[in-house]
C-alpha cells in the first residue's frame, strides 16, 4: 500500500460517494412501485397482453449487433470508442491518484471488451423489443448509463491498484467480473424501469426460513466459487503474459458454468449425508381430490383420465376428479364424461366454465375440492400408475406443503423435441431439484404434477391469474408461508411436448417470460427474503434469463473480435474451443443422468444437446422482446387502464 501516491483524502471520498451514489442510482428502479399491474398482489394480475415477436426478430436482433460490431471495429484515429472511454476513465482516476505513468500502464492496450457487448446489447433491445418511440430512447439511453457508470467502476478499481498493488484494474480478471456484474444489474435495471411487470407479491411472510438452509447453501456456493476461481486463476497465471488480457475477457463465462456444476456436486455430497428416509407408505389411505383445466384437449384427454383412474387403483383410497372444461370448442367434455363412465376406482365429474385460462380454471376446480390433499395435472398429462399411492405419506411431515414429481416427456411423438426435453429434465429434476430440495431451493413444482394441501391454497387465494409461470409463483407463495416441497422420484409422471418448432417457441417464449414475472412478483429486493428458492434459484434463474440475449450475442461477438483484433485471435479462437469443450462437458453430465435414470435408447440424442442450448438463449431473447413496453409520451408514463387479466 503507498498511500503517497493519492492527491488527497477528499477526491478518494468524492469518487467512493460518486461510487455509492452511481450505485443507488442503478439498483432504485429494481425496488420502485409502479402501475403496470393494476391486480391485487395476491393471486390476481393484470397487465397489458405480451405479443410473440416475429420469427425475424431475433435474426434482426443479431444482424443489428453485427452492424454495431462493424462500426465500433470501423472508427479509425483518436476518437476510437476505446480511447474515449480510456481517456474518461484517466482523467477520472488521475483526479484522485498522482501516478500518469502507472495508470497510463493499467490501461494500455484497454478495449471495452465485455462492456460494448453490455451496450450493444441494450441498444438492439431497443430498437427490435417493443414500445413507442420515446420509450425506446429511454431504453437506448440505459446503454450510455450503463457504460456512464462503469467508468467510475473502472476508474476506482485503476484507483485501488496504484495504491494498493490488487490486481483489479479493468483489463484484470476481476476487473471483467466487475463488468459482468453491472451489466446483470444494468440489464434488469432496464427491464423494470422500461417493460410491464407484475407487481411484487402481497403474501405476508408466516414463518421464517430454517438458518440451516441458507448457511449449507451458502457454504456450498462460496466453496464452489474458490475452487473454480482458483482454477481459473491457475490459468490465467500459466498463460502467455501476451494472452492475459484476452483471457481476463474471456474467463468469466466458463466460471459461471464451471461454479454450477461444482455447486451441484457439493449439494450431492451433502443431500447423500443429510438427505431425510423416504417416510413408509403406512395403511392409511385419505381422500385425493384431483383437479384439471381442460382446453380443447380432446386428443389426449382420455389417455389421461385413464391413466388416473389406474393410479386410483392401485392407491386404493378416494379418488376424485374435477376437470374444468375451459370453455373447449372440440369434444374434450364428451370424451371426458364417457372415460369417467368407465372409471372402476375413482370417481369424476365435469364441469363447465367459460375460457377464462388455466389459472382461472384451476381455481374454480379447487373450490369444488374437498380434500386435504389436492392434486393438479395438465389435461396432457399421463400419471404413472403408483403416483398417488406414494404422494400422501409426504404430507405427514407438517413442513412440507408441495410434492413433485419426476418428469418424462410421452413416448410416441416422432418430433426431435421431446428427445431434447428429456435431457432438460434429467438435468433439472433428476439433478438440480434432487439436490436443491436439501436446502429448500427448488422456486417451481411443475403444473403437470403439483400435490399440495388444500387449505394452504385456499388461504393463499388459488393460482394467480393473469401471469405466466403460475406454477412458479404458487410454490414461492407457498415459501412465504413456512412450506416447503419435496421431490419423490416414484412419483413419476409423463408431460406432452410439443411437436413441432411454433408450438415449442410459444412454449418457451412463455415460459422465460414467467421467470421475468416471477421474479417481479418475488425478487427478495422487491418482495423480501423468503427461503433460498427465492434469493438464490429464482434470481438465479432470472439472471441467466436477463443476460441471455448478450449470451446468444457472445459467439459472434468474439468471432468477430477474433477478426478485427489480430493481436487476440489466437486466445479467442482457444476459447471458442473451450467454448466447445464445455458442451461435450455437460453432454456427459447428459450422458450419465440418462444412463443413471435407464433411458438407455435415448442415449443418442444427446450429441444434439448444444444446438438445443443454442435455441434455449434464442427463446429467453424472445421473451424479453415479447414483453410490452411501458407507455410513455411528453407526459410522462401513463399505464394502461386494464379491466381484465390476461388468459394464458
Amino acid at each position: 500500500m503507498d498511500i503517497t501516491l493519492l492527491t488527497g483524502i477528499r477526491p478518494l471520498l468524492l469518487l467512493l460517494s460518486a461510487d455509492a451514489l452511481l450505485m443507488v442510482f442503478m439498483v432504485y428502479p429494481l425496488v420502485m412501485r409502479y402501475d403496470d399491474d393494476q391486480g391485487d398482489g395476491m393471486a390476481l394480475v393484470l397487465l397489458p397482453k405480451p405479443k410473440l415477436p416475429s420469427y425475424w426478430s431475433v435474426p434482426a436482433f443479431g444482424a443489428l449487433f453485427l452492424t454495431l460490431m462493424v462500426g465500433y471495429h470501423s472508427i479509425q484515429g483518436s476518437w476510437t470508442p476505446d480511447q474515449a472511454y480510456t481517456d474518461l476513465v484517466t482523467r477520472i482516476s488521475l483526479s484522485v491518484v498522482q501516478s500518469p505513468a502507472e495508470v497510463a500502464g493499467y490501461l494500455a492496450g484497454f478495449t471495452l471488451g465485455l462492456r460494448f457487448l453490455t451496450f450493444g446489447t441494450i441498444l438492439c433491445i431497443a430498437v427490435v423489443g417493443r414500445g413507442n418511440a420515446p420509450r425506446r430512447m429511454l431504453v437506448a439511453f440505459q446503454a450510455f448509463i450503463y457504460l456512464g457508470v462503469m467508468a467510475f467502476i473502472d476508474a476506482t478499481l485503476v484507483v485501488v491498484e496504484v495504491v494498493l498493488q490488487a490486481p483489479v484494474a479493468p483489463t484484470t480478471l476481476l476487473g471483467n467480473f466487475a463488468a459482468v456484474g453491472l451489466a446483470v444489474l444494468a440489464m434488469t435495471r432496464m427491464q423494470y424501469l422500461n417493460f410491464a411487470l407484475p407487481k411484487p407479491s402481497a403474501v405476508p411472510f408466516a414463518k421464517r426460513p430454517r438458518l440451516s438452509d441458507a448457511l449449507t447453501l451458502i457454504g456450498v456456493t462460496v466453496a464452489a466459487m474458490a475452487i473454480c476461481m482458483a482454477g481459473i486463476l491457475w490459468i490465467f497465471h500459466r498463460a502467455n503474459p501476451e494472452y492475459r488480457p484476452a483471457l481476463a475477457l474471456l474467463l468469466p463465462v466458463p466460471f459461471a458454468e464451471g461454479s454450477f456444476i461444482i455447486r451441484t456436486m457439493l449439494l450431492a455430497l451433502v443431500n447423500g449425508f443429510t438427505v431425510r428416509p423416504e417416510p413408509p407408505v403406512g395403511d392409511a389411505r385419505p381422500p385425493i381430490d384431483v383437479i384439471i383445466p381442460a382446453f380443447n384437449e380432446e386428443e389426449f384427454i382420455a389417455a389421461t383420465l385413464e391413466a388416473i383412474d389406474l393410479a386410483a387403483v392401485r392407491y386404493g383410497g378416494p379418488v376424485r376428479v374435477v376437470l374444468m372444461n375451459d370453455g373447449s370448442t372440440d369434444s374434450t367434455r364428451e370424451l371426458a364424461l364417457a372415460t369417467m363412465a368407465r372409471f372402476r376406482h375413482a370417481t369424476g365429474e365435469v364441469v363447465d366454465g367459460r375460457h377464462g385460462g388455466k389459472s382461472e380454471s384451476l381455481n374454480a376446480a379447487l373450490k369444488l375440492a374437498t380434500s386435504d390433499i389436492v392434486v393438479r395435472i395438465d389435461a396432457d398429462t399421463i400419471i404413472g400408475e403408483w403416483s398417488l399411492y406414494y404422494t400422501p405419506r409426504w404430507f405427514e411431515d407438517p413442513q412440507i406443503g408441495l410434492v413433485e414429481p419426476m418428469c418424462f416427456p410421452r413416448a410416441g411423438s416422432r418430433s426431435v423435441f421431446p428427445y431434447l426435453r428429456l435431457f432438460e429434465e434429467l438435468k433439472q429434476f433428476g439433478l438440480n431439484h434432487r439436490t436443491m430440495q436439501t436446502v429448500d431451493g427448488v422456486n417451481v413444482v411443475p403444473g403437470v404434477f403439483t400435490a399440495f394441501r388444500r387449505a394452504v391454497a385456499v388461504e393463499l387465494g388459488g393460482f394467480t391469474v393473469g401471469m405466466n409461470g403460475e406454477d412458479g409463483d404458487f410454490t414461492l407463495r407457498f415459501s412465504r408461508l413456512g412450506y416447503r416441497m419435496w421431490m419423490d422420484t416414484k412419483i413419476v409422471v409423463y408431460e406432452d411436448v410439443p411437436p413441432t418448432y411454433a408450438e415449442i417457441r410459444e412454449q418457451r417464449v412463455r415460459w422465460g417470460r414467467a421467470v421475468h414475472h416471477n421474479q417481479s412478483r418475488h425478487g427478495p429486493y422487491r418482495a423480501g427474503v423468503a427461503t433460498p428458492k427465492v434469493w438464490f434459484n429464482q434470481t438465479q434463474q432470472f439472471v441467466k434469463c436477463a443476460f441471455a440475449p448478450a449470451r446468444l450475442l457472445l459467439p459472434f461477438y468474439l468471432l468477430l473480435t477474433a477478426v478485427f483484433e489480430g493481436t487476440q485471435r489466437d486466445v479467442i479462437l482457444i476459447f471458442m474451443g473451450g467454448y466447445v469443450l464445455a458442451e461435450i462437458v455437460f453432454m456427459a453430465l447428459q450422458a450419465v443422468l440418462t444412463v443413471g435414470y435407464r433411458q438407455f435408447r435415448h442415449f443418442g440424442w444427446v450429441v444434439l444437446w448444444p444446438v438445443w442450448h443454442e435455441f434455449l438463449l434464442v427463446f429467453a431473447t424472445e421473451s424479453w422482446l415479447s414483453m410490452p413496453g411501458r407507455p410513455l409520451g411528453l407526459h410522462g408514463t401513463r399505464p394502461l387502464l386494464i379491466t381484465q387479466a390476461v388468459i394464458h
